[in-house]
């Protein structure tokens, strides 16, 4: 498996800075190893913040993970006049040929994490060296929950349990050649390592890190796509952070605001300059969008006037030939800027309260789900008023909310997919302000729900270098 485990290699260079004290003893100057390093707290906060700057990856946090959710799906629709970027998956012509390189980043996370357990008995026991051991045990949860829901089938979908994981990998052999268990070992090892973690870490850590009200944010997602409502119900309630206001919204996607942001990845704008934004659109000094891909026409109309999503996500721009678009704004830079560097958002308080408010539906408890629903609503609507939902309505309003509320943070794909539902866009809407345009081509309107292009194929690269490494079923 070539991008996972050759790149493991390389993990043991953290480009530390050394002591010249000794200049004729020396390791080489780009690495150290495992023995020469983690003995003591400092080195061991170094290695933990390598474990979060791997998230940034441009197939992971830093990118992909961020677009291609909502590029495979009726959330946005090709600009003719862009680059093209991403037309094959656009048009579910991914292959193993022509394929999400996902597992990259993701196993450059685990490995990391497990260096730090590996070693992690030099420390004295104490808060320390929990924390140390919760963060990492989160971290890979989460970087496996990443990879099998882009890979595998979800668990409440028909089949999933005994169809195909991903590989768990617990130790730090860079060569290490894995087959992969089913779905329902890979979730039970995720769901076992956050609730270990949740024990361990620190109440807070800061909200660029995790922590314990994160994992059991983690968990309520976790669990909702397990099925576990009640599990799922039972961590939601252990979050206490609010939902960002109608005021704070705008300010949340500027950078300007943490408000009801639970974990996101802290980048500096100079440092590390990660775009994510660029995924969707460029710009020009005179305010031009140059587009990628823009919302669809039918997705921006569900957004109402009152809705203070409505200018935080979508901006009507021009282009140099002054054709206007709905231009995804979410990602468009920190204020003042329009350069697309902006912190990705892994996990918000206002999704919790829709994990759990589709929880509750599902335990058959209406009156708690639509309570969790307007918790939401109060504050994104100006001219809200408490709902009065029940039945087919109120799962239908949940899944518009999610829709709504989680557009850009690589949600729609697997809610889609968990859902058992599949994807339909317009025979008609072009990309344009007004709908005009050029639609998707029929052959790309309509992705049948249950159909194996929801789950990514494993690139052949990493087959080529481990052949006993299964592909997924419908890519052989």
């Amino acid at each position: 498996m070539k991008n996972i485990f050759k790149t493991l290699l390389f993990v043991f260079g953290l480009l530390l800075v050394q002591s010249c004290d000794d200049e004729l003893v020396q390791n080489p100057n780009d690495s150290l190893s495992p023995s020469d390093y983690y003995t003591n707290s400092s080195e061991f906060e170094f290695a933990t913040r390598g474990i979060y700057s791997a998230f940034l990856g441009g197939s992971y946090y830093g990118g992909s993970l961020l677009s291609l959710p909502d590029i495979m799906t009726d959330n946005v629709i090709l600009a003719q006049r862009g680059r093209r970027s991403n037309q094959s998956f656009h048009e579910w012509r991914h292959s193993p040929n022509l394929a999400w390189g996902m597992l990259y980043s993701p196993y450059i996370v685990t490995n990391r994490a497990n260096l730090i357990l590996n070693n992690i008995d030099n420390l004295e026991d104490g808060a320390d060296k929990n924390n140390f051991i919760g963060e990492a045990r989160a971290a890979r949860a989460l970087a496996l929950f990443d990879m099998v829901r882009v890979y595998s089938k979800i668990p409440t979908q028909n089949g999933a349990e005994e169809s195909l994981g991903l590989p768990i990998i617990t130790g730090i052999d860079p060569n290490v050649r894995e087959l992969r268990p089913n779905v329902a070992d890979s979730y039970q090892f995720i769901k076992d390592e956050l609730v270990a973690a949740k024990s361990l870490i620190n109440t807070d850590n800061g909200v660029g890190r995790l922590n314990k009200e994160v994992v059991s944010a983690l968990l309520s997602r976790v669990y909702l796509y397990m099925g576990e409502y009640q599990n799922a119900v039972n961590s939601a309630n252990e979050v206490t952070t609010s939902i960002s206001s109608f005021s704070e919204v705008a300010q949340v996607w500027k950078d300007a605001s943490e408000a009801g942001v639970l974990f996101k990845i802290d980048q500096d704008r100079n440092l590390d300059g990660v775009s994510i934004g660029v995924e969707w659109s460029q710009s020009t000094a005179n305010n031009e969008v140059v587009p990628e891909y823009v919302v669809s026409f039918e997705l921006n109309n569900l957004y109402q006037s009152t809705d203070a999503r409505r200018n935080a996500y979508i901006a009507n721009l021009p282009d140099q030939d002054g054709e206007i678009y709905n231009a995804i704004f979410k990602m468009y830079g920190e204020t003042g800027q329009q350069n697309g560097v902006v912190d990705p958002k892994i996990i918000r308080a206002a999704e919790v309260a829709l994990n759990k408010a589709e929880a509750h539906y599902f335990l058959g408890q209406e009156p708690q789900a639509l309570a969790a629903l307007d918790e939401l609503r109060a504050n994104r609507y100006s001219d809200y008023a408490a709902g009065t939902e029940t039945g087919n309505d109120l799962i239908a309003a949940i899944q518009l909310e999610r829709r709504l509320e989680l557009f850009a943070e690589g949600h729609r794909l697997f809610d889609l997919k968990r859902w058992n539902l599949g994807v339909s866009r317009s025979a008609t809407d072009g990309e344009f302000i007004d709908g005009t345009g050029t639609p998707v081509p029929s052959a790309f309107q309509n992705l049948s729900a249950g159909s194996h292009l929801f789950q990514m194929p494993i690139p052949i690269g990493e087959i080529n270098v481990f052949p006993e490494f299964q592909q997924n079923p419908g890519y052989n």
